[in-house]
């Protein structure tokens, strides 16, 4: 019970210093933007030549350096996360981990789904299961599925079943948890969620399971 608290405490206060974090870079970044854009604007009235193309070429990183800190943010503290829509939050996370040859989706057969406070714990434990498994199972493609029956909620998490997949899935299951899974099932454990894994057919399913009391049944 003790670290139970402990634990929920712990994550409500990196949980709240992220978001406070996010939330400074962005008013910080708002305001000096403006006065940054103005003098940029005023120095391209006055030059000309090579000196206007340096403003220019300035100007351009600057708004590189812009959108780059934007995407900093929005990966902090996603704006979903704060509207607590469960759909909106999973195919967002989606379109983050799709990287380069990775490619992550999200579809969704949920008619209903639980509390919103719970989608923040649950949305960083699934950021945090599709990391390692890119990381461990040598995977390029990764689905997310939400379906709700007997009231409950269900997320799964299919891959390939890889040689490498088989051999983490199996190492986590003989030795102590590492740091990742660990983060994982105390994340879970806050919104009193379980978690199986499964596979079958040559596919590996993670489900994460959850009540949800905003079920028709």
């Amino acid at each position: 019970m003790v670290l139970g608290r402990l634990f929920r405490s712990s994550f409500r206060g990196v949980d709240t210093e992220r978001k406070r974090i996010a939330s400074e870079l962005h008013d910080h970044l708002a305001i000096h933007s403006i006065s940054f854009s103005e003098d940029l604007n005023e120095l391209k009235n006055r030059l000309q030549g090579q000196d206007l193309r340096i403003i220019e070429r300035l100007e351009n990183d600057f708004s590189i350096f812009r959108y780059k800190t934007h995407q900093i943010v929005e990966y902090m503290y996603p704006k979903v996360l704060v509207e607590l829509n469960w759909e909106s939050s999973l195919e967002l996370l989606a379109n983050q981990l799709s990287i380069g040859k990775i490619k992550v989706t999200f579809e969704s057969h949920a008619d209903s789904s639980p509390a919103g406070d719970w989608l923040y714990h649950t949305y960083w434990a699934i950021q945090e299961l599709i990391t390692n498994a890119i990381r461990h199972a040598n995977i390029q493609n990764v689905q997310i599925t939400a379906i709700d029956e007997d009231g409950e909620f269900i997320l799964s998490i299919h891959y390939r079943a890889t040689e490498e997949a088989k051999k983490w899935i199996e190492s986590n299951s003989k030795f102590k948890p590492g740091m990742g899974t660990m983060i994982i099932l105390d994340r879970l454990s806050i919104v009193d969620a379980k978690m199986k894994i499964e596979i079958t057919d040559g596919v590996v399913t993670h489900s994460i399971i959850l009540k949800n009391e905003n079920s028709n049944i």
